[in-house]
């Protein structure tokens, strides 16, 4: 007769098994507790892994659970449907053997009629999860060499996801162009390559336009690099995306020219080398506020050995021909430019045309972000809605919240900028106070303080660096500076 034992039964099951060979968690749970009646056990728990791999025991919380209760004595006999239901690696089952051992704890499959109370039992348990991982690896490199032929064939593999700009409908196996996404993958090349923008940048704004991404979520870096870095654009395929693998050629429609895509690829090796150096810093105050007099493109720092030297976008584009420029030289220009900025009174007069085209430019992008700002806000209630109802996870929710949160941030910054200059009817700050507070104390400033004066008054810095003929090195010369859309110096 047997006898009553504490059962723990443990039942997983994966997506893929369950979708092709009806493994049913409530199946293997009602056939287990059928048994168990028979047998007169008393069932402690049920212990279930939904839509888990059985590769290791490490990643899945119901086995680990079942494991504590062993140990603490209240688990003395585990029914399985099927060994391989417990775990695939032969490692994980000699443990799990072990442990039972160790805490006189009886196993039982039923499907391979197994009890480890018996030598012969223990020996038979250890052969089927020999055979059992080796049929697992058998899968796993038959899995690897159709995936390689189905690439070297021209066909996108047939995972869950589908490439932003791309739909592939159930049953298709070459992805066609989806016309709205691909405009956007287009535009973020654009940015990146043709603007000079970041991949940071790009994000932000792509958030800001409400454009959802595949997945209906908001945009991150790395969602932004994959596009940047993904050749099915190109017309591409490829296995492996994480780790070095095949790319081929694709069966489907490029979305961008392969040269835009190099281009790209080059900027991305190239960002990555500078860019513990290319962050604007207190130290690079012109950051942001410097342009090339040559093309009106911005200027960016790069830091080589605690020496700062600005840098042509446009250059960098094959757009222009400027020389970079040093920190210390452009300083010294600078300075030299304010001393002489009391003798252009005559040249440079308010222009109230211009002025009265940037309060009707102010209004309407106030009016943009205020739409902006309430859409944000009715999103936010309805995330935090989703949260309450528990429709949303609570780490999509915060990553989500911190989105929105930010964007309003900049959202209102912009608005108080915008509302400020709309109700301002005369220049808050007349030209000769600005030259005389600049001719007066520039020099006295710190770094952090020229940064603060120049992001709060100055809108432009023109400045170029005029090589003579023949020569190797020239002179650098502010041009123009442009006070926050109110007037400008210029030097003929």
């Amino acid at each position: 007769m047997e006898i009553a034992m504490k059962t723990g039964i443990y039942v997983r099951v994966s997506t893929e098994e369950q979708a092709q060979e009806g493994f049913s968690i409530r199946g293997q749970e009602q056939k287990l507790k059928d048994y168990a009646l028979i047998k007169d056990w008393t069932i402690y728990k049920i212990y279930a892994d939904e839509g888990i791999s059985g590769k290791n025991i490490t990643e899945r919380p119901a086995v680990n659970e079942l494991i504590l209760d062993i140990k603490a004595g209240h688990v003395k006999n585990v029914l399985v449907f099927k060994i391989d239901r417990l775990t695939r690696s032969t490692a994980d089952l000699l443990y799990l053997v072990d442990l039972f051992n160790q805490h006189d704890c009886a196993f039982n499959s039923l499907m391979e009629s197994i009890d480890t109370q018996t030598a012969s039992g223990r020996m038979f348990l250890k052969i089927i999860g020999i055979f059992a991982e080796f049929e697992r690896e058998n899968i796993i490199e038959r899995v690897k060499l159709g995936n390689e032929r189905k690439v070297k064939e021209g066909y996108t593999l047939g995972g869950r996801r589908v490439s932003y700009g791309y739909d592939r409908p159930k049953g298709q196996e070459i992805q066609t162009i989806n016309e709205a996404e691909a405009f956007i993958v287009r535009d973020i090349f654009e940015m990146y390559v043709r603007q000079g923008m970041s991949i940071t940048a790009i994000a932000r704004v792509l958030n800001l336009r409400g454009i959802p991404t595949k997945e209906a979520s908001t945009w991150t870096n790395s969602q932004v690099k994959d596009i940047l870095t993904n050749p099915s654009y190109i017309g591409k395929v490829r296995y492996h995306v994480k780790k070095a693998g095949y790319i081929g050629e694709g069966l489907h429609e490029p979305i961008i020219p392969a040269e835009l895509f190099e281009e790209a690829q080059k900027l991305i090796a190239k960002n990555l080398r500078s860019a513990p150096t290319n962050r604007p810093g207190e130290k690079s105050y012109f950051t942001g506020i410097l342009e090339c007099a040559d093309c009106r493109k911005k200027m960016y720092p790069h830091t080589d050995r605690d020496q700062i030297r600005y840098f042509c976008t446009g250059r960098r584009f094959g757009l222009c021909k400027a020389s970079s420029m040093n920190h210390r030289d452009l300083e010294t220009a600078f300075s030299e430019y304010i001393e002489r900025i009391e003798t252009l009174s005559e040249l440079d007069t308010l222009n109230l045309k211009k002025q009265k085209q940037a309060r009707q430019e102010a209004r309407q992008a106030l009016q943009a972000y205020q739409e902006k700002q309430q859409q944000l806000k009715r999103r936010e209630k309805e995330i935090m809605r989703l949260y309450v109802h528990n429709e949303m996870e609570f780490d999509t929710y915060k990553f989500m919240k911190k989105q929105i949160s930010d964007d309003l941030v900049i959202i209102q910054k912009e608005l108080e900028r915008l509302s400020a200059f709309e109700e301002e009817k005369e220049p808050a700050l007349k030209k000769e106070n600005i030259v005389a507070d600049l001719k007066r104390n520039w020099e006295l400033l710190t770094a952090a303080e020229k940064r603060l004066f120049l992001v709060k008054f100055v809108q432009s810095i023109y400045a170029a660096n005029e090589i003579p003929e023949g020569k190797r090195y020239g002179k650098i010369r502010v041009v123009e500076v442009v006070f926050q859309g109110v007037f400008s110096f210029g030097i003929l």
